[in-house]
């Protein structure tokens, strides 16, 4: 396991490819903005740029860090899951996944991860927050403690992550993307998710006002905001089926079916369709893109 101190000797290695340098320049004082970037060759479009991917453990975190990877970019992955980190560390080619355990409710431990990151690539140019979680309670039954722990995770951890990042990104001077995964539910709630409807539309907002206040810098912020993403994720677990199945009056084996039958496509978004529109907002194709939601959701908020 990668983290803190103990990555050091890695950083020689890791910092010889000389790919990890290309279009990151030294912090001028006297600068006003940073150096434009060019559209980078399409067929790996984040070819020579590092990205801290949290939740990359499993899931959406995890498909999107594959997907950065198989475009060029290095990959920080952060995840409070050990094992998880490793094992998608162990498939990948050497050095493209570097896997670092972080707990992004602790403001220490986050900025542990990212000083870690910056130490073993000698930058950071993106940022993707997929961690999260989504309780699903009737209002009334809905306890304190599941409450607190979302919004510890999927707001004060989007907030933390972003704040390491932009610290190391306007102290390069070479701008960066950030991108909040956030959900269709952001945008039109969902019965019985206080917790995750609240989040995930506050998790827009932050992108928004973030983009405002970082575009000077060369810094642009997005949003992508997936549908039911069933493939892979931890939120769609046993327990949160089930729970889905009551609210909808239908059985558990026909919950996956039901959400993707929602949508004019109806098909079920996976992990992949999602990764693909991260990869689009963070690559120089987007350059004039910022303050955006893209929704991967096949049409399913448009017609609901």
């Amino acid at each position: 396991m990668l983290c803190g101190s103990n990555n050091k000797s890695l950083i020689p290695s890791i910092r010889s490819e000389e790919r990890l340098h290309q279009g990151r320049k030294s912090t001028l004082p006297d600068e006003k903005k940073p150096q434009e970037s060019q559209p980078l060759n399409s067929g790996r479009p984040l070819s020579g740029r590092v990205g801290v991917v949290t939740g990359a453990g499993s899931g959406l975190g995890r498909g999107i860090s594959l997907s950065m990877i198989e475009a060029g970019a290095i990959i920080v992955g952060l995840d409070v899951d050990r094992e998880a980190l490793d094992a998608t560390s162990a498939e990948q080619p050497a050095g493209s996944y570097l896997p670092v355990y972080c707990d992004v409710t602790d403001e220490k431990s986050v900025e542990e991860a990212f000083e870690s990151a910056r130490a073993l690539t000698a930058g950071v140019d993106y940022l993707v927050n997929a961690a999260g979680i989504a309780p699903a309670y009737p209002l009334e039954d809905f306890p304190l403690g599941a409450w607190q722990k979302t919004l510890d995770i999927n707001l004060t951890g989007y907030f933390l992550c972003a704040r390491e990042a932009v610290r190391i990104m306007k102290k390069q001077g070479s701008g960066g993307s950030i991108i909040n995964i956030t959900s269709k539910s952001g945008l039109e709630a969902s019965k019985s998710n206080s917790a995750y409807n609240a989040t995930k539309a506050g998790e827009i907002h932050l992108m928004r006002g973030w983009a405002m206040e970082l575009g000077g810098d060369g810094i642009r912020v997005n949003c992508v905001a997936p549908g039911n993403v069933f493939k892979g994720s931890k939120i769609w677990n046993e327990e949160y089926i089930k729970a889905c199945a009551k609210k909808k009056g239908i059985k558990p084996e026909e919950v996956i079916d039901h959400y993707t039958a929602q949508s004019p496509l109806g098909k079920e978004i996976e992990p992949e369709d999602v990764a693909s529109a991260v990869v689009y907002l963070l690559s120089d194709a987007a350059r004039r893109i910022t303050g955006q939601v893209l929704v991967v959701d096949g049409g399913q908020v448009m017609v609901r």
